[in-house]
């Protein structure tokens, strides 16, 4: 416990939130954790992101269940698509894991929902990456070198991390 404890000292708040999302869901025997992040601005200020990657830890003791596509997501806080985002070619989203993902193609903060309903076994990893801009008539993202913050839902176990974007 003392050797988990230094390590939260010693990385800063990524684990901390990991850690208070332990605590959070220990009553369930469910945990999870962002274990890979980044994100990669546009190419112009307040365009959408050209790269993300998030990768998602089961680190609980029993299966975490999605069972619909709203019960497992990951939000970008402070940030807005503006109206119908879509991610068409040459954009992609290529899914890891049991899920796949998809873009969520409402008005709001950028979301990423899994698909399909399934479960993330204890020890698994579920992940996603985008690759290239997405579409979207208006929206506000973040630019090079701001700090992203990352929600992840998995089942009722949550997780927060933030990065600085490239």
């Amino acid at each position: 416990m003392f050797i988990i404890i230094a390590a939260v000292l010693g990385v800063g708040g990524v684990v901390s939130a990991s850690i208070y999302s332990l605590v959070g869901s220990a009553a369930a025997n469910s945990s999870i954790s962002i274990v890979g992040a980044s994100v990669k601005a546009g190419q112009s200020v307040g365009a959408p992101p050209i790269a993300i990657a998030v990768s998602i830890k089961n680190n609980g003791g029993s299966p975490i269940s999605c069972a619909t596509p709203a019960s497992c997501e990951v939000v970008f806080a402070g940030t807005d698509v503006g109206s119908t985002p879509s991610c068409s070619a040459p954009c992609s989203i290529i899914s890891g894991g049991s899920e796949t993902w998809t873009l969520q193609t409402s008005a709001g903060p950028l979301t990423f929902v899994a698909e399909s309903a399934g479960s993330l076994a204890p020890g698994a990893e579920a992940s996603f990456v985008l690759n290239g801009a997405i579409s979207t008539a208006a929206g506000s993202f973040w630019t090079p070198g701001s700090t992203v913050t990352i929600n992840a839902l998995f089942g009722s176990a949550s997780s927060q991390v933030t990065v600085v974007s490239e």
